[in-house]
């Protein structure tokens, strides 16, 4: 007989309350269902599938959280296992496979580091070109910064502007002298026209391959000399990431979350050639011909904040911590204005330093009428200017702070608008009835909210008084406001929000080449293989951006990026791989072999700089002459790998004195009809579980390779024969003993120059 249950529960968000229901049938949970919340949709939505899906699978609530929403997850997870077992309901979770500690080796031609909209657009735009892409991203979610702000973007030149706008004679010449204006020419200009002359066709190219149909932007902000803003029609960055991902899977593109990077990998000539890093605990070693860097800003990273962000409300994830600032220290990269930030006037400040945008209703309240107004009760900017002119009065005041104060005619749109960016209605609510604390959000007679906000109230009436004879003469002598927003206030009750800068955005970053944005050392020399993207390459938008701009920056540098890379990656094709090609060959049959651990650490250590990949001699039959002309696939195939290989490792255990007689066998019929090790440099390596480490094994070995038939030229000396195998290797599979690794290394590195010098003379040890 069934048993459901509707086991209902509350917990914590980051945001609020998340109020769940998990259904349970039999003592089996069913479904995990998100009754109501608060957090960031476009983040929360990609979280909660993944969450879901690992409990129902485990049938218990003992699951990882999601990186990224580390705290959100954990809580409900918490809280949902204590709601479950508060109503009697006995789970059995299902047996898990144990996860591989292992480390998962990877290649592409193309690997992107950060799935925001850079590394999306870069990621796509590869893709197209014909290339194998690989996209990493440390949060459970794609989207990183841009997930939290609107879809609206600059349309110059795009084919869609066009359609959205007619001849409305927006060039790239005139969004570029729009942005240099704005910045108070701060900009670098090379990277201004980049971004100005590739938007248009990256608008284009992005809209086509994610099925996006951009519309005229709601709003059209003054700094725009013309209307060029073009929004998605939710007006959510959500969109734009779940769609452009989607396609970018659809079109083969792989993506690893929960993927941290913690370091680069190079080639034996010191080029940057891959990366490795941690899903969770298993390392991830990708190798690429071409990497974009697409990480992000620095703003939630607090060793990295200058002066120029103290007293400001941070508003951006708080994932952005400047982690490409660590994996690339290695490569002395150029940096430049690291302490730029993009301050925006229209925030409040939800939690001690942290911010919402209000960018959006605020406006909206200007174009009403609405004033910006201090403590002191004075009107502090034409309440109609662009931006940078609140940014500036709000940063002149001694505490940072402004005060919006409109009618209740006004407070209903606004309201609409707050609930349509990230406030909820419970959220304003909570404002309105605690008011002595921040944000200030309070309602009431003029006299009420000065009260309220501790503004001289004296002051407060007169200079609505004075504004009232403005907005009805049409004319404002104080500060010039276009008479098209000098509206009367109307009624008797008044709202007022506390405004706060805030900022998200980091404006410097790392320097790059134009136009293929390659990252360049501190010596201004271009790193070979390696570009950035976004947000980690500033410079573009100068010191104070334009609204739409960073969306612009994003999609624009990931457009360039993603066809520099590409093309990168094709002109190496094209002249051939350099990387020596190593195969290693298990000498044994056994699927139980610390010798196939000690090739698995080999290639862990040795797979940046050659291509190592990893044979088994177990398909192989036993050897009999009466086959040979009839060698069966696996030989022939195995053959092949060793004759396109520049050289050949062989791990060999040792059986009673001798190599295993799978070994043997392989060897013979690698002798007879098919010859592949003649003349070919092969290196010798081995562990046991006694004190001599294949010793005789390798002896054995090395005279086999020597004969008749098999002709191989052996490494002399550079004897690796490895002790007591059961305490060598980590959980990992890696080699524990540094004395061990280091002349590994040392002997791999010889033979290395034994296969390029191709030299018969002894390389010593």
């Amino acid at each position: 007989m069934s048993n459901v249950k509707q086991i209902k529960g509350q917990a914590q968000g980051h945001n609020g309350i998340i109020s769940y229901e998990v259904d349970v049938d039999d003592n089996q949970i069913e479904d995990l269902k998100i009754l109501k919340h608060s957090e960031t949709s476009g983040i929360f939505n990609q979280v909660i599938d993944k969450l879901k899906k690992s409990v129902i699978t485990a049938q218990s609530f003992n699951v990882d959280t999601i990186s990224g929403a580390t705290v959100m997850t954990q809580a409900l997870l918490d809280s949902a296992k204590k709601a479950v077992a508060a109503n009697d309901v006995k789970l059995t979770p299902k047996p898990m496979a144990a996860k591989s500690t292992n480390t998962q080796h990877l290649s592409a031609d193309v690997v992107v580091i950060g799935g925001g909209e850079a590394g999306l657009v870069a990621g796509s735009r590869a893709l197209t070109k014909g290339q194998s892409v690989i996209l990493v991203e440390k949060n459970g979610y794609l989207g990183g910064a841009t997930i939290l702000n609107g879809s609206n973007v600059t349309g110059t030149g795009s084919k869609v502007a066009a359609k959205i706008f007619g001849v409305n004679h927006d060039t790239p010449a005139t969004l570029a002298a729009d942005v240099a204006r704005e910045s108070k020419h701060t900009n670098y200009p090379a990277m201004t026209d980049l971004m100005a002359a590739n938007i248009g066709p990256a608008i284009d190219f992005i809209s086509d391959f994610a099925d996006l149909h951009y519309q005229k932007a709601q709003t059209q902000t003054p700094e725009h000399s013309i209307n060029r803003q073009i929004e998605l029609p939710t007006a959510s960055s959500y969109e734009f990431i779940q769609k452009v991902s989607k396609a970018f899977n659809a079109h083969g593109g792989k993506t690893l979350l929960d993927t941290r990077v913690e370091e680069l990998t190079f080639n034996r000539h010191g080029e940057v050639n891959g990366l490795v890093a941690y899903q969770h605990s298993t390392p991830v070693k990708i190798k690429a011909r071409s990497i974009v860097l697409a990480t992000g800003g620095h703003g939630a990273s607090q060793k990295m904040r200058g002066a120029e962000s103290q007293g400001l409300d941070y508003y951006g994830p708080m994932t952005s911590t400047g982690d490409a600032y660590d994996f690339n220290a290695k490569l002395n990269l150029q940096t430049h204005d690291l302490g730029w930030y993009k301050v925006y006037p229209h925030g409040v400040e939800v939690e001690p330093g942290v911010a919402k945008l209000t960018t959006y209703a605020s406006k909206q309240a200007t174009d009403m009428g609405a004033l910006y107004v201090n403590t002191k009760g004075h009107r502090i900017v034409n309440e109609s200017a662009v931006y940078s002119d609140f940014r500036d009065a709000i940063l002149a005041q001694p505490d940072k702070v402004a005060y919006l104060l409109m009618d209740e005619r006004t407070w209903k749109q606004v309201y609409d608008l707050l609930v349509l960016h990230d406030f909820t209605p419970k959220e304003i609510q909570d404002f309105f009835d605690n008011p002595n604390q921040t944000p200030i959000f309070t309602k009431g007679s003029l006299t009420d909210v000065a009260k309220a906000a501790g503004i001289d109230a004296e002051q407060l009436q007169q200079t609505v008084t004075t504004y009232q004879g403005y907005a009805q003469a049409g004319q404002d002598p104080e500060f010039k406001r276009d008479a098209q927003y000098l509206h009367t206030f109307d009624g008797d009750t008044y709202y007022l929000i506390e405004q706060r800068g805030r900022f998200a955005t980091t404006l410097g970053g790392y320097s790059v080449t134009t136009p293929d944005l390659e990252l360049i050392t501190k010596d201004t020399v271009p790193v070979a293989n390696y570009y950035a993207a976004g947000e980690v390459a500033g410079g573009a938008n100068g010191h104070d951006s334009m609204p739409s701009m960073m969306n612009t920056w994003g999609i624009s540098s990931g457009y360039v990026a993603g066809a520099a890379a590409s093309a990168n990656a094709e002109a190496q094709k094209a002249t051939g791989d350099t990387e020596l090609n190593i195969v290693a060959l298990m000498g044994t049959n056994a699927s139980k072999s610390y010798n196939r651990d000690l090739l698995s650490a080999m290639q862990d250590l040795f797979d940046a700089k050659v291509d190592f990949s990893i044979e088994e001699i177990k398909d192989l039959p036993l050897f009999c002459e009466d086959c040979v002309d009839e060698a069966p696939a696996s030989v022939t195939d195995l053959s092949a790998k060793i004759d396109a290989a520049d050289g050949v490792v062989i791990a060999v255990p040792e059986y009673d004195h001798a190599v295993p007689a799978a070994l043997k066998s392989a060897l013979e019929w690698l002798s007879c009809k098919e010859h592949p090790f003649k003349g070919k440099p092969v290196m010798i390596v081995g562990t046991s579980l006694g004190i001599q480490g294949t010793v005789r094994a390798q002896m054995n070995l090395r005279q086999i390779l020597d004969s008749p038939g098999v002709d191989a030229k052996v490494l002399p000396g550079n004897e690796f024969m490895l002790p007591q195998a059961a305490k060598q290797f980590d959980d990992r599979g890696q080699l524990m003993d540094q004395g061990s690794v280091d002349f590994l290394k040392q002997c791999f590195d010889n033979f290395l120059m034994f296969i390029e010098t191709d030299e018969s003379t002894p390389v010593l040890a």
